[in-house]
């Protein structure tokens, strides 16, 4: 089986080939294009010719997420990855057939999520969004810091500022707890 044209080395070169990546991401931005495009009043022909656009790229997404299983050596890693799972997903909403009068606005609207697919398909903007969600954990203890640092201002305002500035404030405004003596204090 391993002499054949369509071994796995094959589809493993398609789909690490810098051309096919580029092509992937063309698409993308097609889609996008083309979503965008038909949000305007076109003619019946622009629609028509959108409407066959979009079932090229839609086949053309399914040849592509298809070479990627295959490409796999072990198909379960290609199962574990949350990009190649979220992929596949916004393919098959794609697939999913919505006429022109159709009600189901829902599915039209999901198939903009197609430019997401541009994340997985750059590297770049890959790692960008791992470290991002990576960092979550990290940006509530910096919260928690910082909310720590604003309640010990907030204390200091209330025990030594403003007592010592209530008699030259007046009876009209009052400072009675920790609320207040933080809008206070800014």
């Amino acid at each position: 089986m391993s002499g054949t044209i369509f071994s796995k080395k094959f589809f493993f070169r398609i789909k690490e080939h810098r051309l096919f990546q580029l092509i992937v991401i063309g698409a993308i931005i097609l889609s996008a294009l083309m979503v965008g495009a038909s949000t305007f009043d076109l003619s019946p022909p622009l629609i028509t010719l959108l409407q066959a656009a979009d079932i090229f790229i839609t086949l053309f997404f399914i040849v592509e997420i298809c070479v990627r299983f295959i490409a796999e050596p072990r198909k379960i890693d290609f199962l574990k990855s949350g990009w190649n799972i979220f992929d596949t997903i916004i393919v098959l909403v794609s697939i999913i057939p919505i006429g022109p009068n159709s009600s189901v606005l829902l599915f039209r609207l999901l198939r903009i999520f197609r430019v997401l697919r541009l994340i997985s398909a750059v590297p770049e903007l890959k790692r960008l969004i791992e470290a991002l969600l990576l960092s979550v954990g990290r940006v509530f203890y910096v919260t928690l810091l910082l909310f720590i640092i604003l309640y010990i201002y907030c204390l200091f305002w209330l025990n030594f500022v403003f007592r010592d500035r209530s008699s030259e404030m007046g009876r009209s405004r009052h400072c009675h707890d920790h609320a207040s003596a933080g809008i206070d204090a800014f």
